[in-house]
């Protein structure tokens, strides 16, 4: 089913089907948006899109959006391939619920490109969700608006999922260069418990939904009612903004936090690509 929208562009229907392409283009237009972000270059065809950063991470170089047919699917496969080869770097290819053809991960498979991850997409409607109020003391949660800030909020980051240096440095590259402040796209969130940072999240909103990403916790204080908070932070953001459906990826340890919120399952997100170097 296609994804239908109100005349602001904002999605307005519930629907199963509605929500999961939403899910797939939003992951889609964050991709591209690191990648153009980096100075990298994207190929966006009629068919499918090529994300590349030109850095050496697999989360940071991608292909989404693919809409092939049987007589297609070698020939895009092996572009594809050849695309990031050129870069030299690593990617990851979406399978979403409106990837086609149908049988498209058998043919990665067999293409040498195996199975990474097979995980739950969610949605939420937003007015709905759950906002009770945080019963533990010394959390603030700000969004992101300087260097500094967004200093601490990488160093969450490759703490909390984790990151090797390589991956560390990449994401760095990626997200510095796209810049701080209301009205961009992707805005990013930490949260400090006592001064601390212990958290973080990011929200990427393409005129349709808002996509929740990048949520992460120190180890030690997972538990805590923290995940919750700096995921509702962007939330609340988004609700001002106008911003009906929310989505998101969901981890295996993330989603009873996002169920609590009010995310349900709509999609399974998996992605496939290259064997990593050793």
């Amino acid at each position: 089913m296609e994804t239908t929208s109100g005349p602001d562009g904002i999605l307005g229907t519930f629907d199963r089907d509605s929500l999961a392409a939403a899910l797939e283009r939003n992951f889609a237009d964050l991709q591209r948006h690191y990648a153009l972000g980096a100075g990298g270059v994207v190929h966006d065809l009629a068919d499918i899109r090529f994300s590349g950063s030109g850095l050496p991470a697999r989360v940071v170089n991608a292909v989404n959006l693919a809409r092939l047919t049987p007589a297609s699917t070698t020939g895009r496969i092996a572009e594809a391939k050849a695309f990031f080869a050129e870069l030299r770097v690593p990617f990851r290819w979406f399978v979403g619920p409106t990837s086609t053809p149908a049988d498209l991960p058998d043919r990665l498979e067999a293409a040498g490109l195996p199975a990474l991850t097979n995980s739950p997409g969610m949605a939420l409607d937003i007015a709905s969700m759950q906002d009770d109020a945080y019963t533990g003391s010394g959390l603030e949660i700000r969004e992101v608006a300087s260097p500094d800030e967004l200093d601490d909020w990488l160093e969450v980051c490759r703490v909390a999922f984790p990151f090797d240096d390589a991956m560390a440095d990449a994401w760095r590259r990626v997200h510095v260069p796209l810049g701080l402040g209301e009205g961009r796209p992707l805005r990013n969130f930490v949260a400090r418990l006592h001064g601390r940072p212990v958290a973080c999240s990011a929200m990427f909103t393409n005129g349709s939904v808002a996509g929740i990403w990048n949520v992460g916790t120190v180890p030690e204080v997972r538990g805590l009612g923290i995940g919750r908070e700096v995921t509702l932070a962007p939330l609340r953001v988004a609700r001002g903004l106008g911003y009906r459906v929310s989505i998101l990826g969901s981890s295996p340890m993330g989603f009873p936090v996002y169920t609590r919120i009010g995310f349900v399952e709509v999609c399974r997100v998996r992605h496939f690509g290259p064997p990593l170097a050793t």
